[in-house]
């Protein structure tokens, strides 16, 4: 399936050997000469990767060596690398007109809104949903905030700890990993306050002792995603939402990683059996423009938005036509090749044999945790410091097999299994017997 050349190179600080060594040096002196070197505060590999097509799940990089992509490009890249019904509708719409201020109405928003709507449950209130597209996930979460805010005219803002919602503006400010933290936001962004997730009565002594009984929001990840991926307890999400609106409080569903059908069991996160419950608001991003657009959008109740309207408020690139069109594109894919169900049926084929690889190789794999192709699989280590070296070494190690696999928590310890969710089972077996091949042989190593 892949190149045998591809096994000779090592990605570290070796030397490398390129058919096209000069072009790949060429593009690394150029990120690095006039890029921001706090891009390098989240690079995959010691010696930079560089990418040049893709197709579905798959990746070629600039020696044309084949990758299976286990990331999607940070859950980005939803229905597949430039699936030909996406493009085909962003390529239609750049051709007639590629942007459009929200001081003008358009068609592909419009529909979008809609078709987003009519994926939404209807709310317990009977009030309407509306949407308000903006670019990115931390700006959904960021507006998603500012609209809770205004509309209790409170500040008290709950999140929980290991989550994570974004690195701008609000979104930085509810995000707890500790490497993610930026010092200034605590000073700037007041009010926020984070808890342990399921203990409710953590959450209930907050409320009631905290914050005098009044809150303004609280925001929960239907399953925790880069902090580690950790499962909610069945009941927590309904639990910890019925508190808060009892509080006066606007509760939000953040679905930038898991909604979309990628849990394998809904649409939306907070649909799932151990949540069932309906929020006050949505936030999402990421794999709704499938890479070929930028979006996010955050559904509200229709009340909330107009607690919002009082004031002037736009994004420049919200509702963009071609990111709209994309958006579209995702979801007649989703529906039509029948995604969410391959969701769960490549991630229950990902738990059987990542599960059973952790019981052969407990040495190597700690634990298998999360849904759908929104999966985590913990790297062992007496401590978390060596977990996460171990998880670096053996990231590595698989991408001669032609494997990228992202690494997620504060430690870098989980290896995140949230491929695109066009991935096929012969892709799932390759991956899982490259885990175990590359696992067994670093633990040989380990016992020299």
């Amino acid at each position: 399936m892949f190149p045998r050349r591809v096994l000779s190179r090592v990605v570290s600080s070796c030397q490398r050997s390129f058919g096209s060594k000069a072009e790949y040096d060429r593009i690394v002196q150029l990120r690095q000469k006039y890029m921001s070197p706090s891009l390098r505060t989240f690079e995959a590999y010691d010696t930079p990767l560089v990418l040049e097509r893709a197709s579905m799940q798959y990746m070629w990089d600039s020696d044309g060596n084949k990758l299976i992509d286990l990331l999607g490009q940070n859950l980005c890249v939803s229905v597949g690398h430039c699936h030909p019904k996406v493009v085909k509708r962003a390529t239609e719409q750049i051709n007639k007109l590629s942007h459009c201020t929200t001081m003008y109405y358009h068609k592909e928003s419009a529909e979008l809104a809609k078709e987003i709507i009519d994926k939404i449950p209807a709310h317990p209130s009977g009030e309407d949903w509306v949407i308000h597209f903006v670019a990115t996930g931390s700006e959904a979460v960021d507006l998603a905030i500012q609209m809770a805010r205004t509309y209790t005219g409170r500040s008290e803002t709950i999140a929980l700890n290991k989550a994570y919602h974004g690195l701008h503006g609000y979104a930085a400010a509810v995000t707890a990993i500790g490497k993610a933290t930026q010092p200034a936001y605590s000073a700037m962004f007041t009010g926020v306050r984070h808890v342990d997730s399921n203990d409710l009565q953590a959450l209930e002594n907050y409320i009631k002792f905290g914050t005098g009984g009044q809150v303004a929001c609280m925001l929960i990840e239907p399953l925790q995603g880069y902090g580690g991926i950790f499962p909610l307890q069945d009941g927590y999400m309904r639990g910890a939402f019925e508190m808060v609106q009892s509080a006066g409080g606007v509760t939000i569903a953040d679905e930038v990683q898991t909604g979309y059908g990628r849990c394998g069991e809904s649409f939306w996160g907070f649909q799932m059996a151990n949540n069932n419950v309906i929020p006050d608001m949505i936030t999402m991003a990421k794999g709704m423009g499938n890479g070929c657009g930028v979006i996010g959008a955050v559904a509200c109740r229709r009340s909330i938005a107009d607690a919002f309207s009082k004031k002037m408020f736009f994004n420049t690139y919200g509702a963009n036509p071609v990111a709209c069109a994309a958006a579209r594109g995702v979801l007649q894919v989703i529906e039509e090749e029948k995604i969410t169900e391959n969701c769960r049926k490549q991630g229950e084929l990902f738990n059987k044999r990542l599960t059973k690889l952790c019981k052969d190789l407990p040495q190597v794999y700690r634990e298998i945790r999360g849904k759908g192709l929104f999966q985590g699989l913990e790297v062992y280590g007496k401590t978390q410091e060596l977990s996460g070296k171990n998880a670096f070494e053996l990231h590595r190690r698989l991408l001669p097999s032609g494997v990228v696999v992202g690494r997620g928590s504060a430690a870098g310890n989980v290896f995140r299994v949230q491929p695109p969710m066009c991935i096929e089972e012969k892709d799932v077996n390759y991956v899982c017997d490259k885990l175990e091949e590359v696992g067994r042989k670093w633990a040989q190593e380990q016992k020299q």
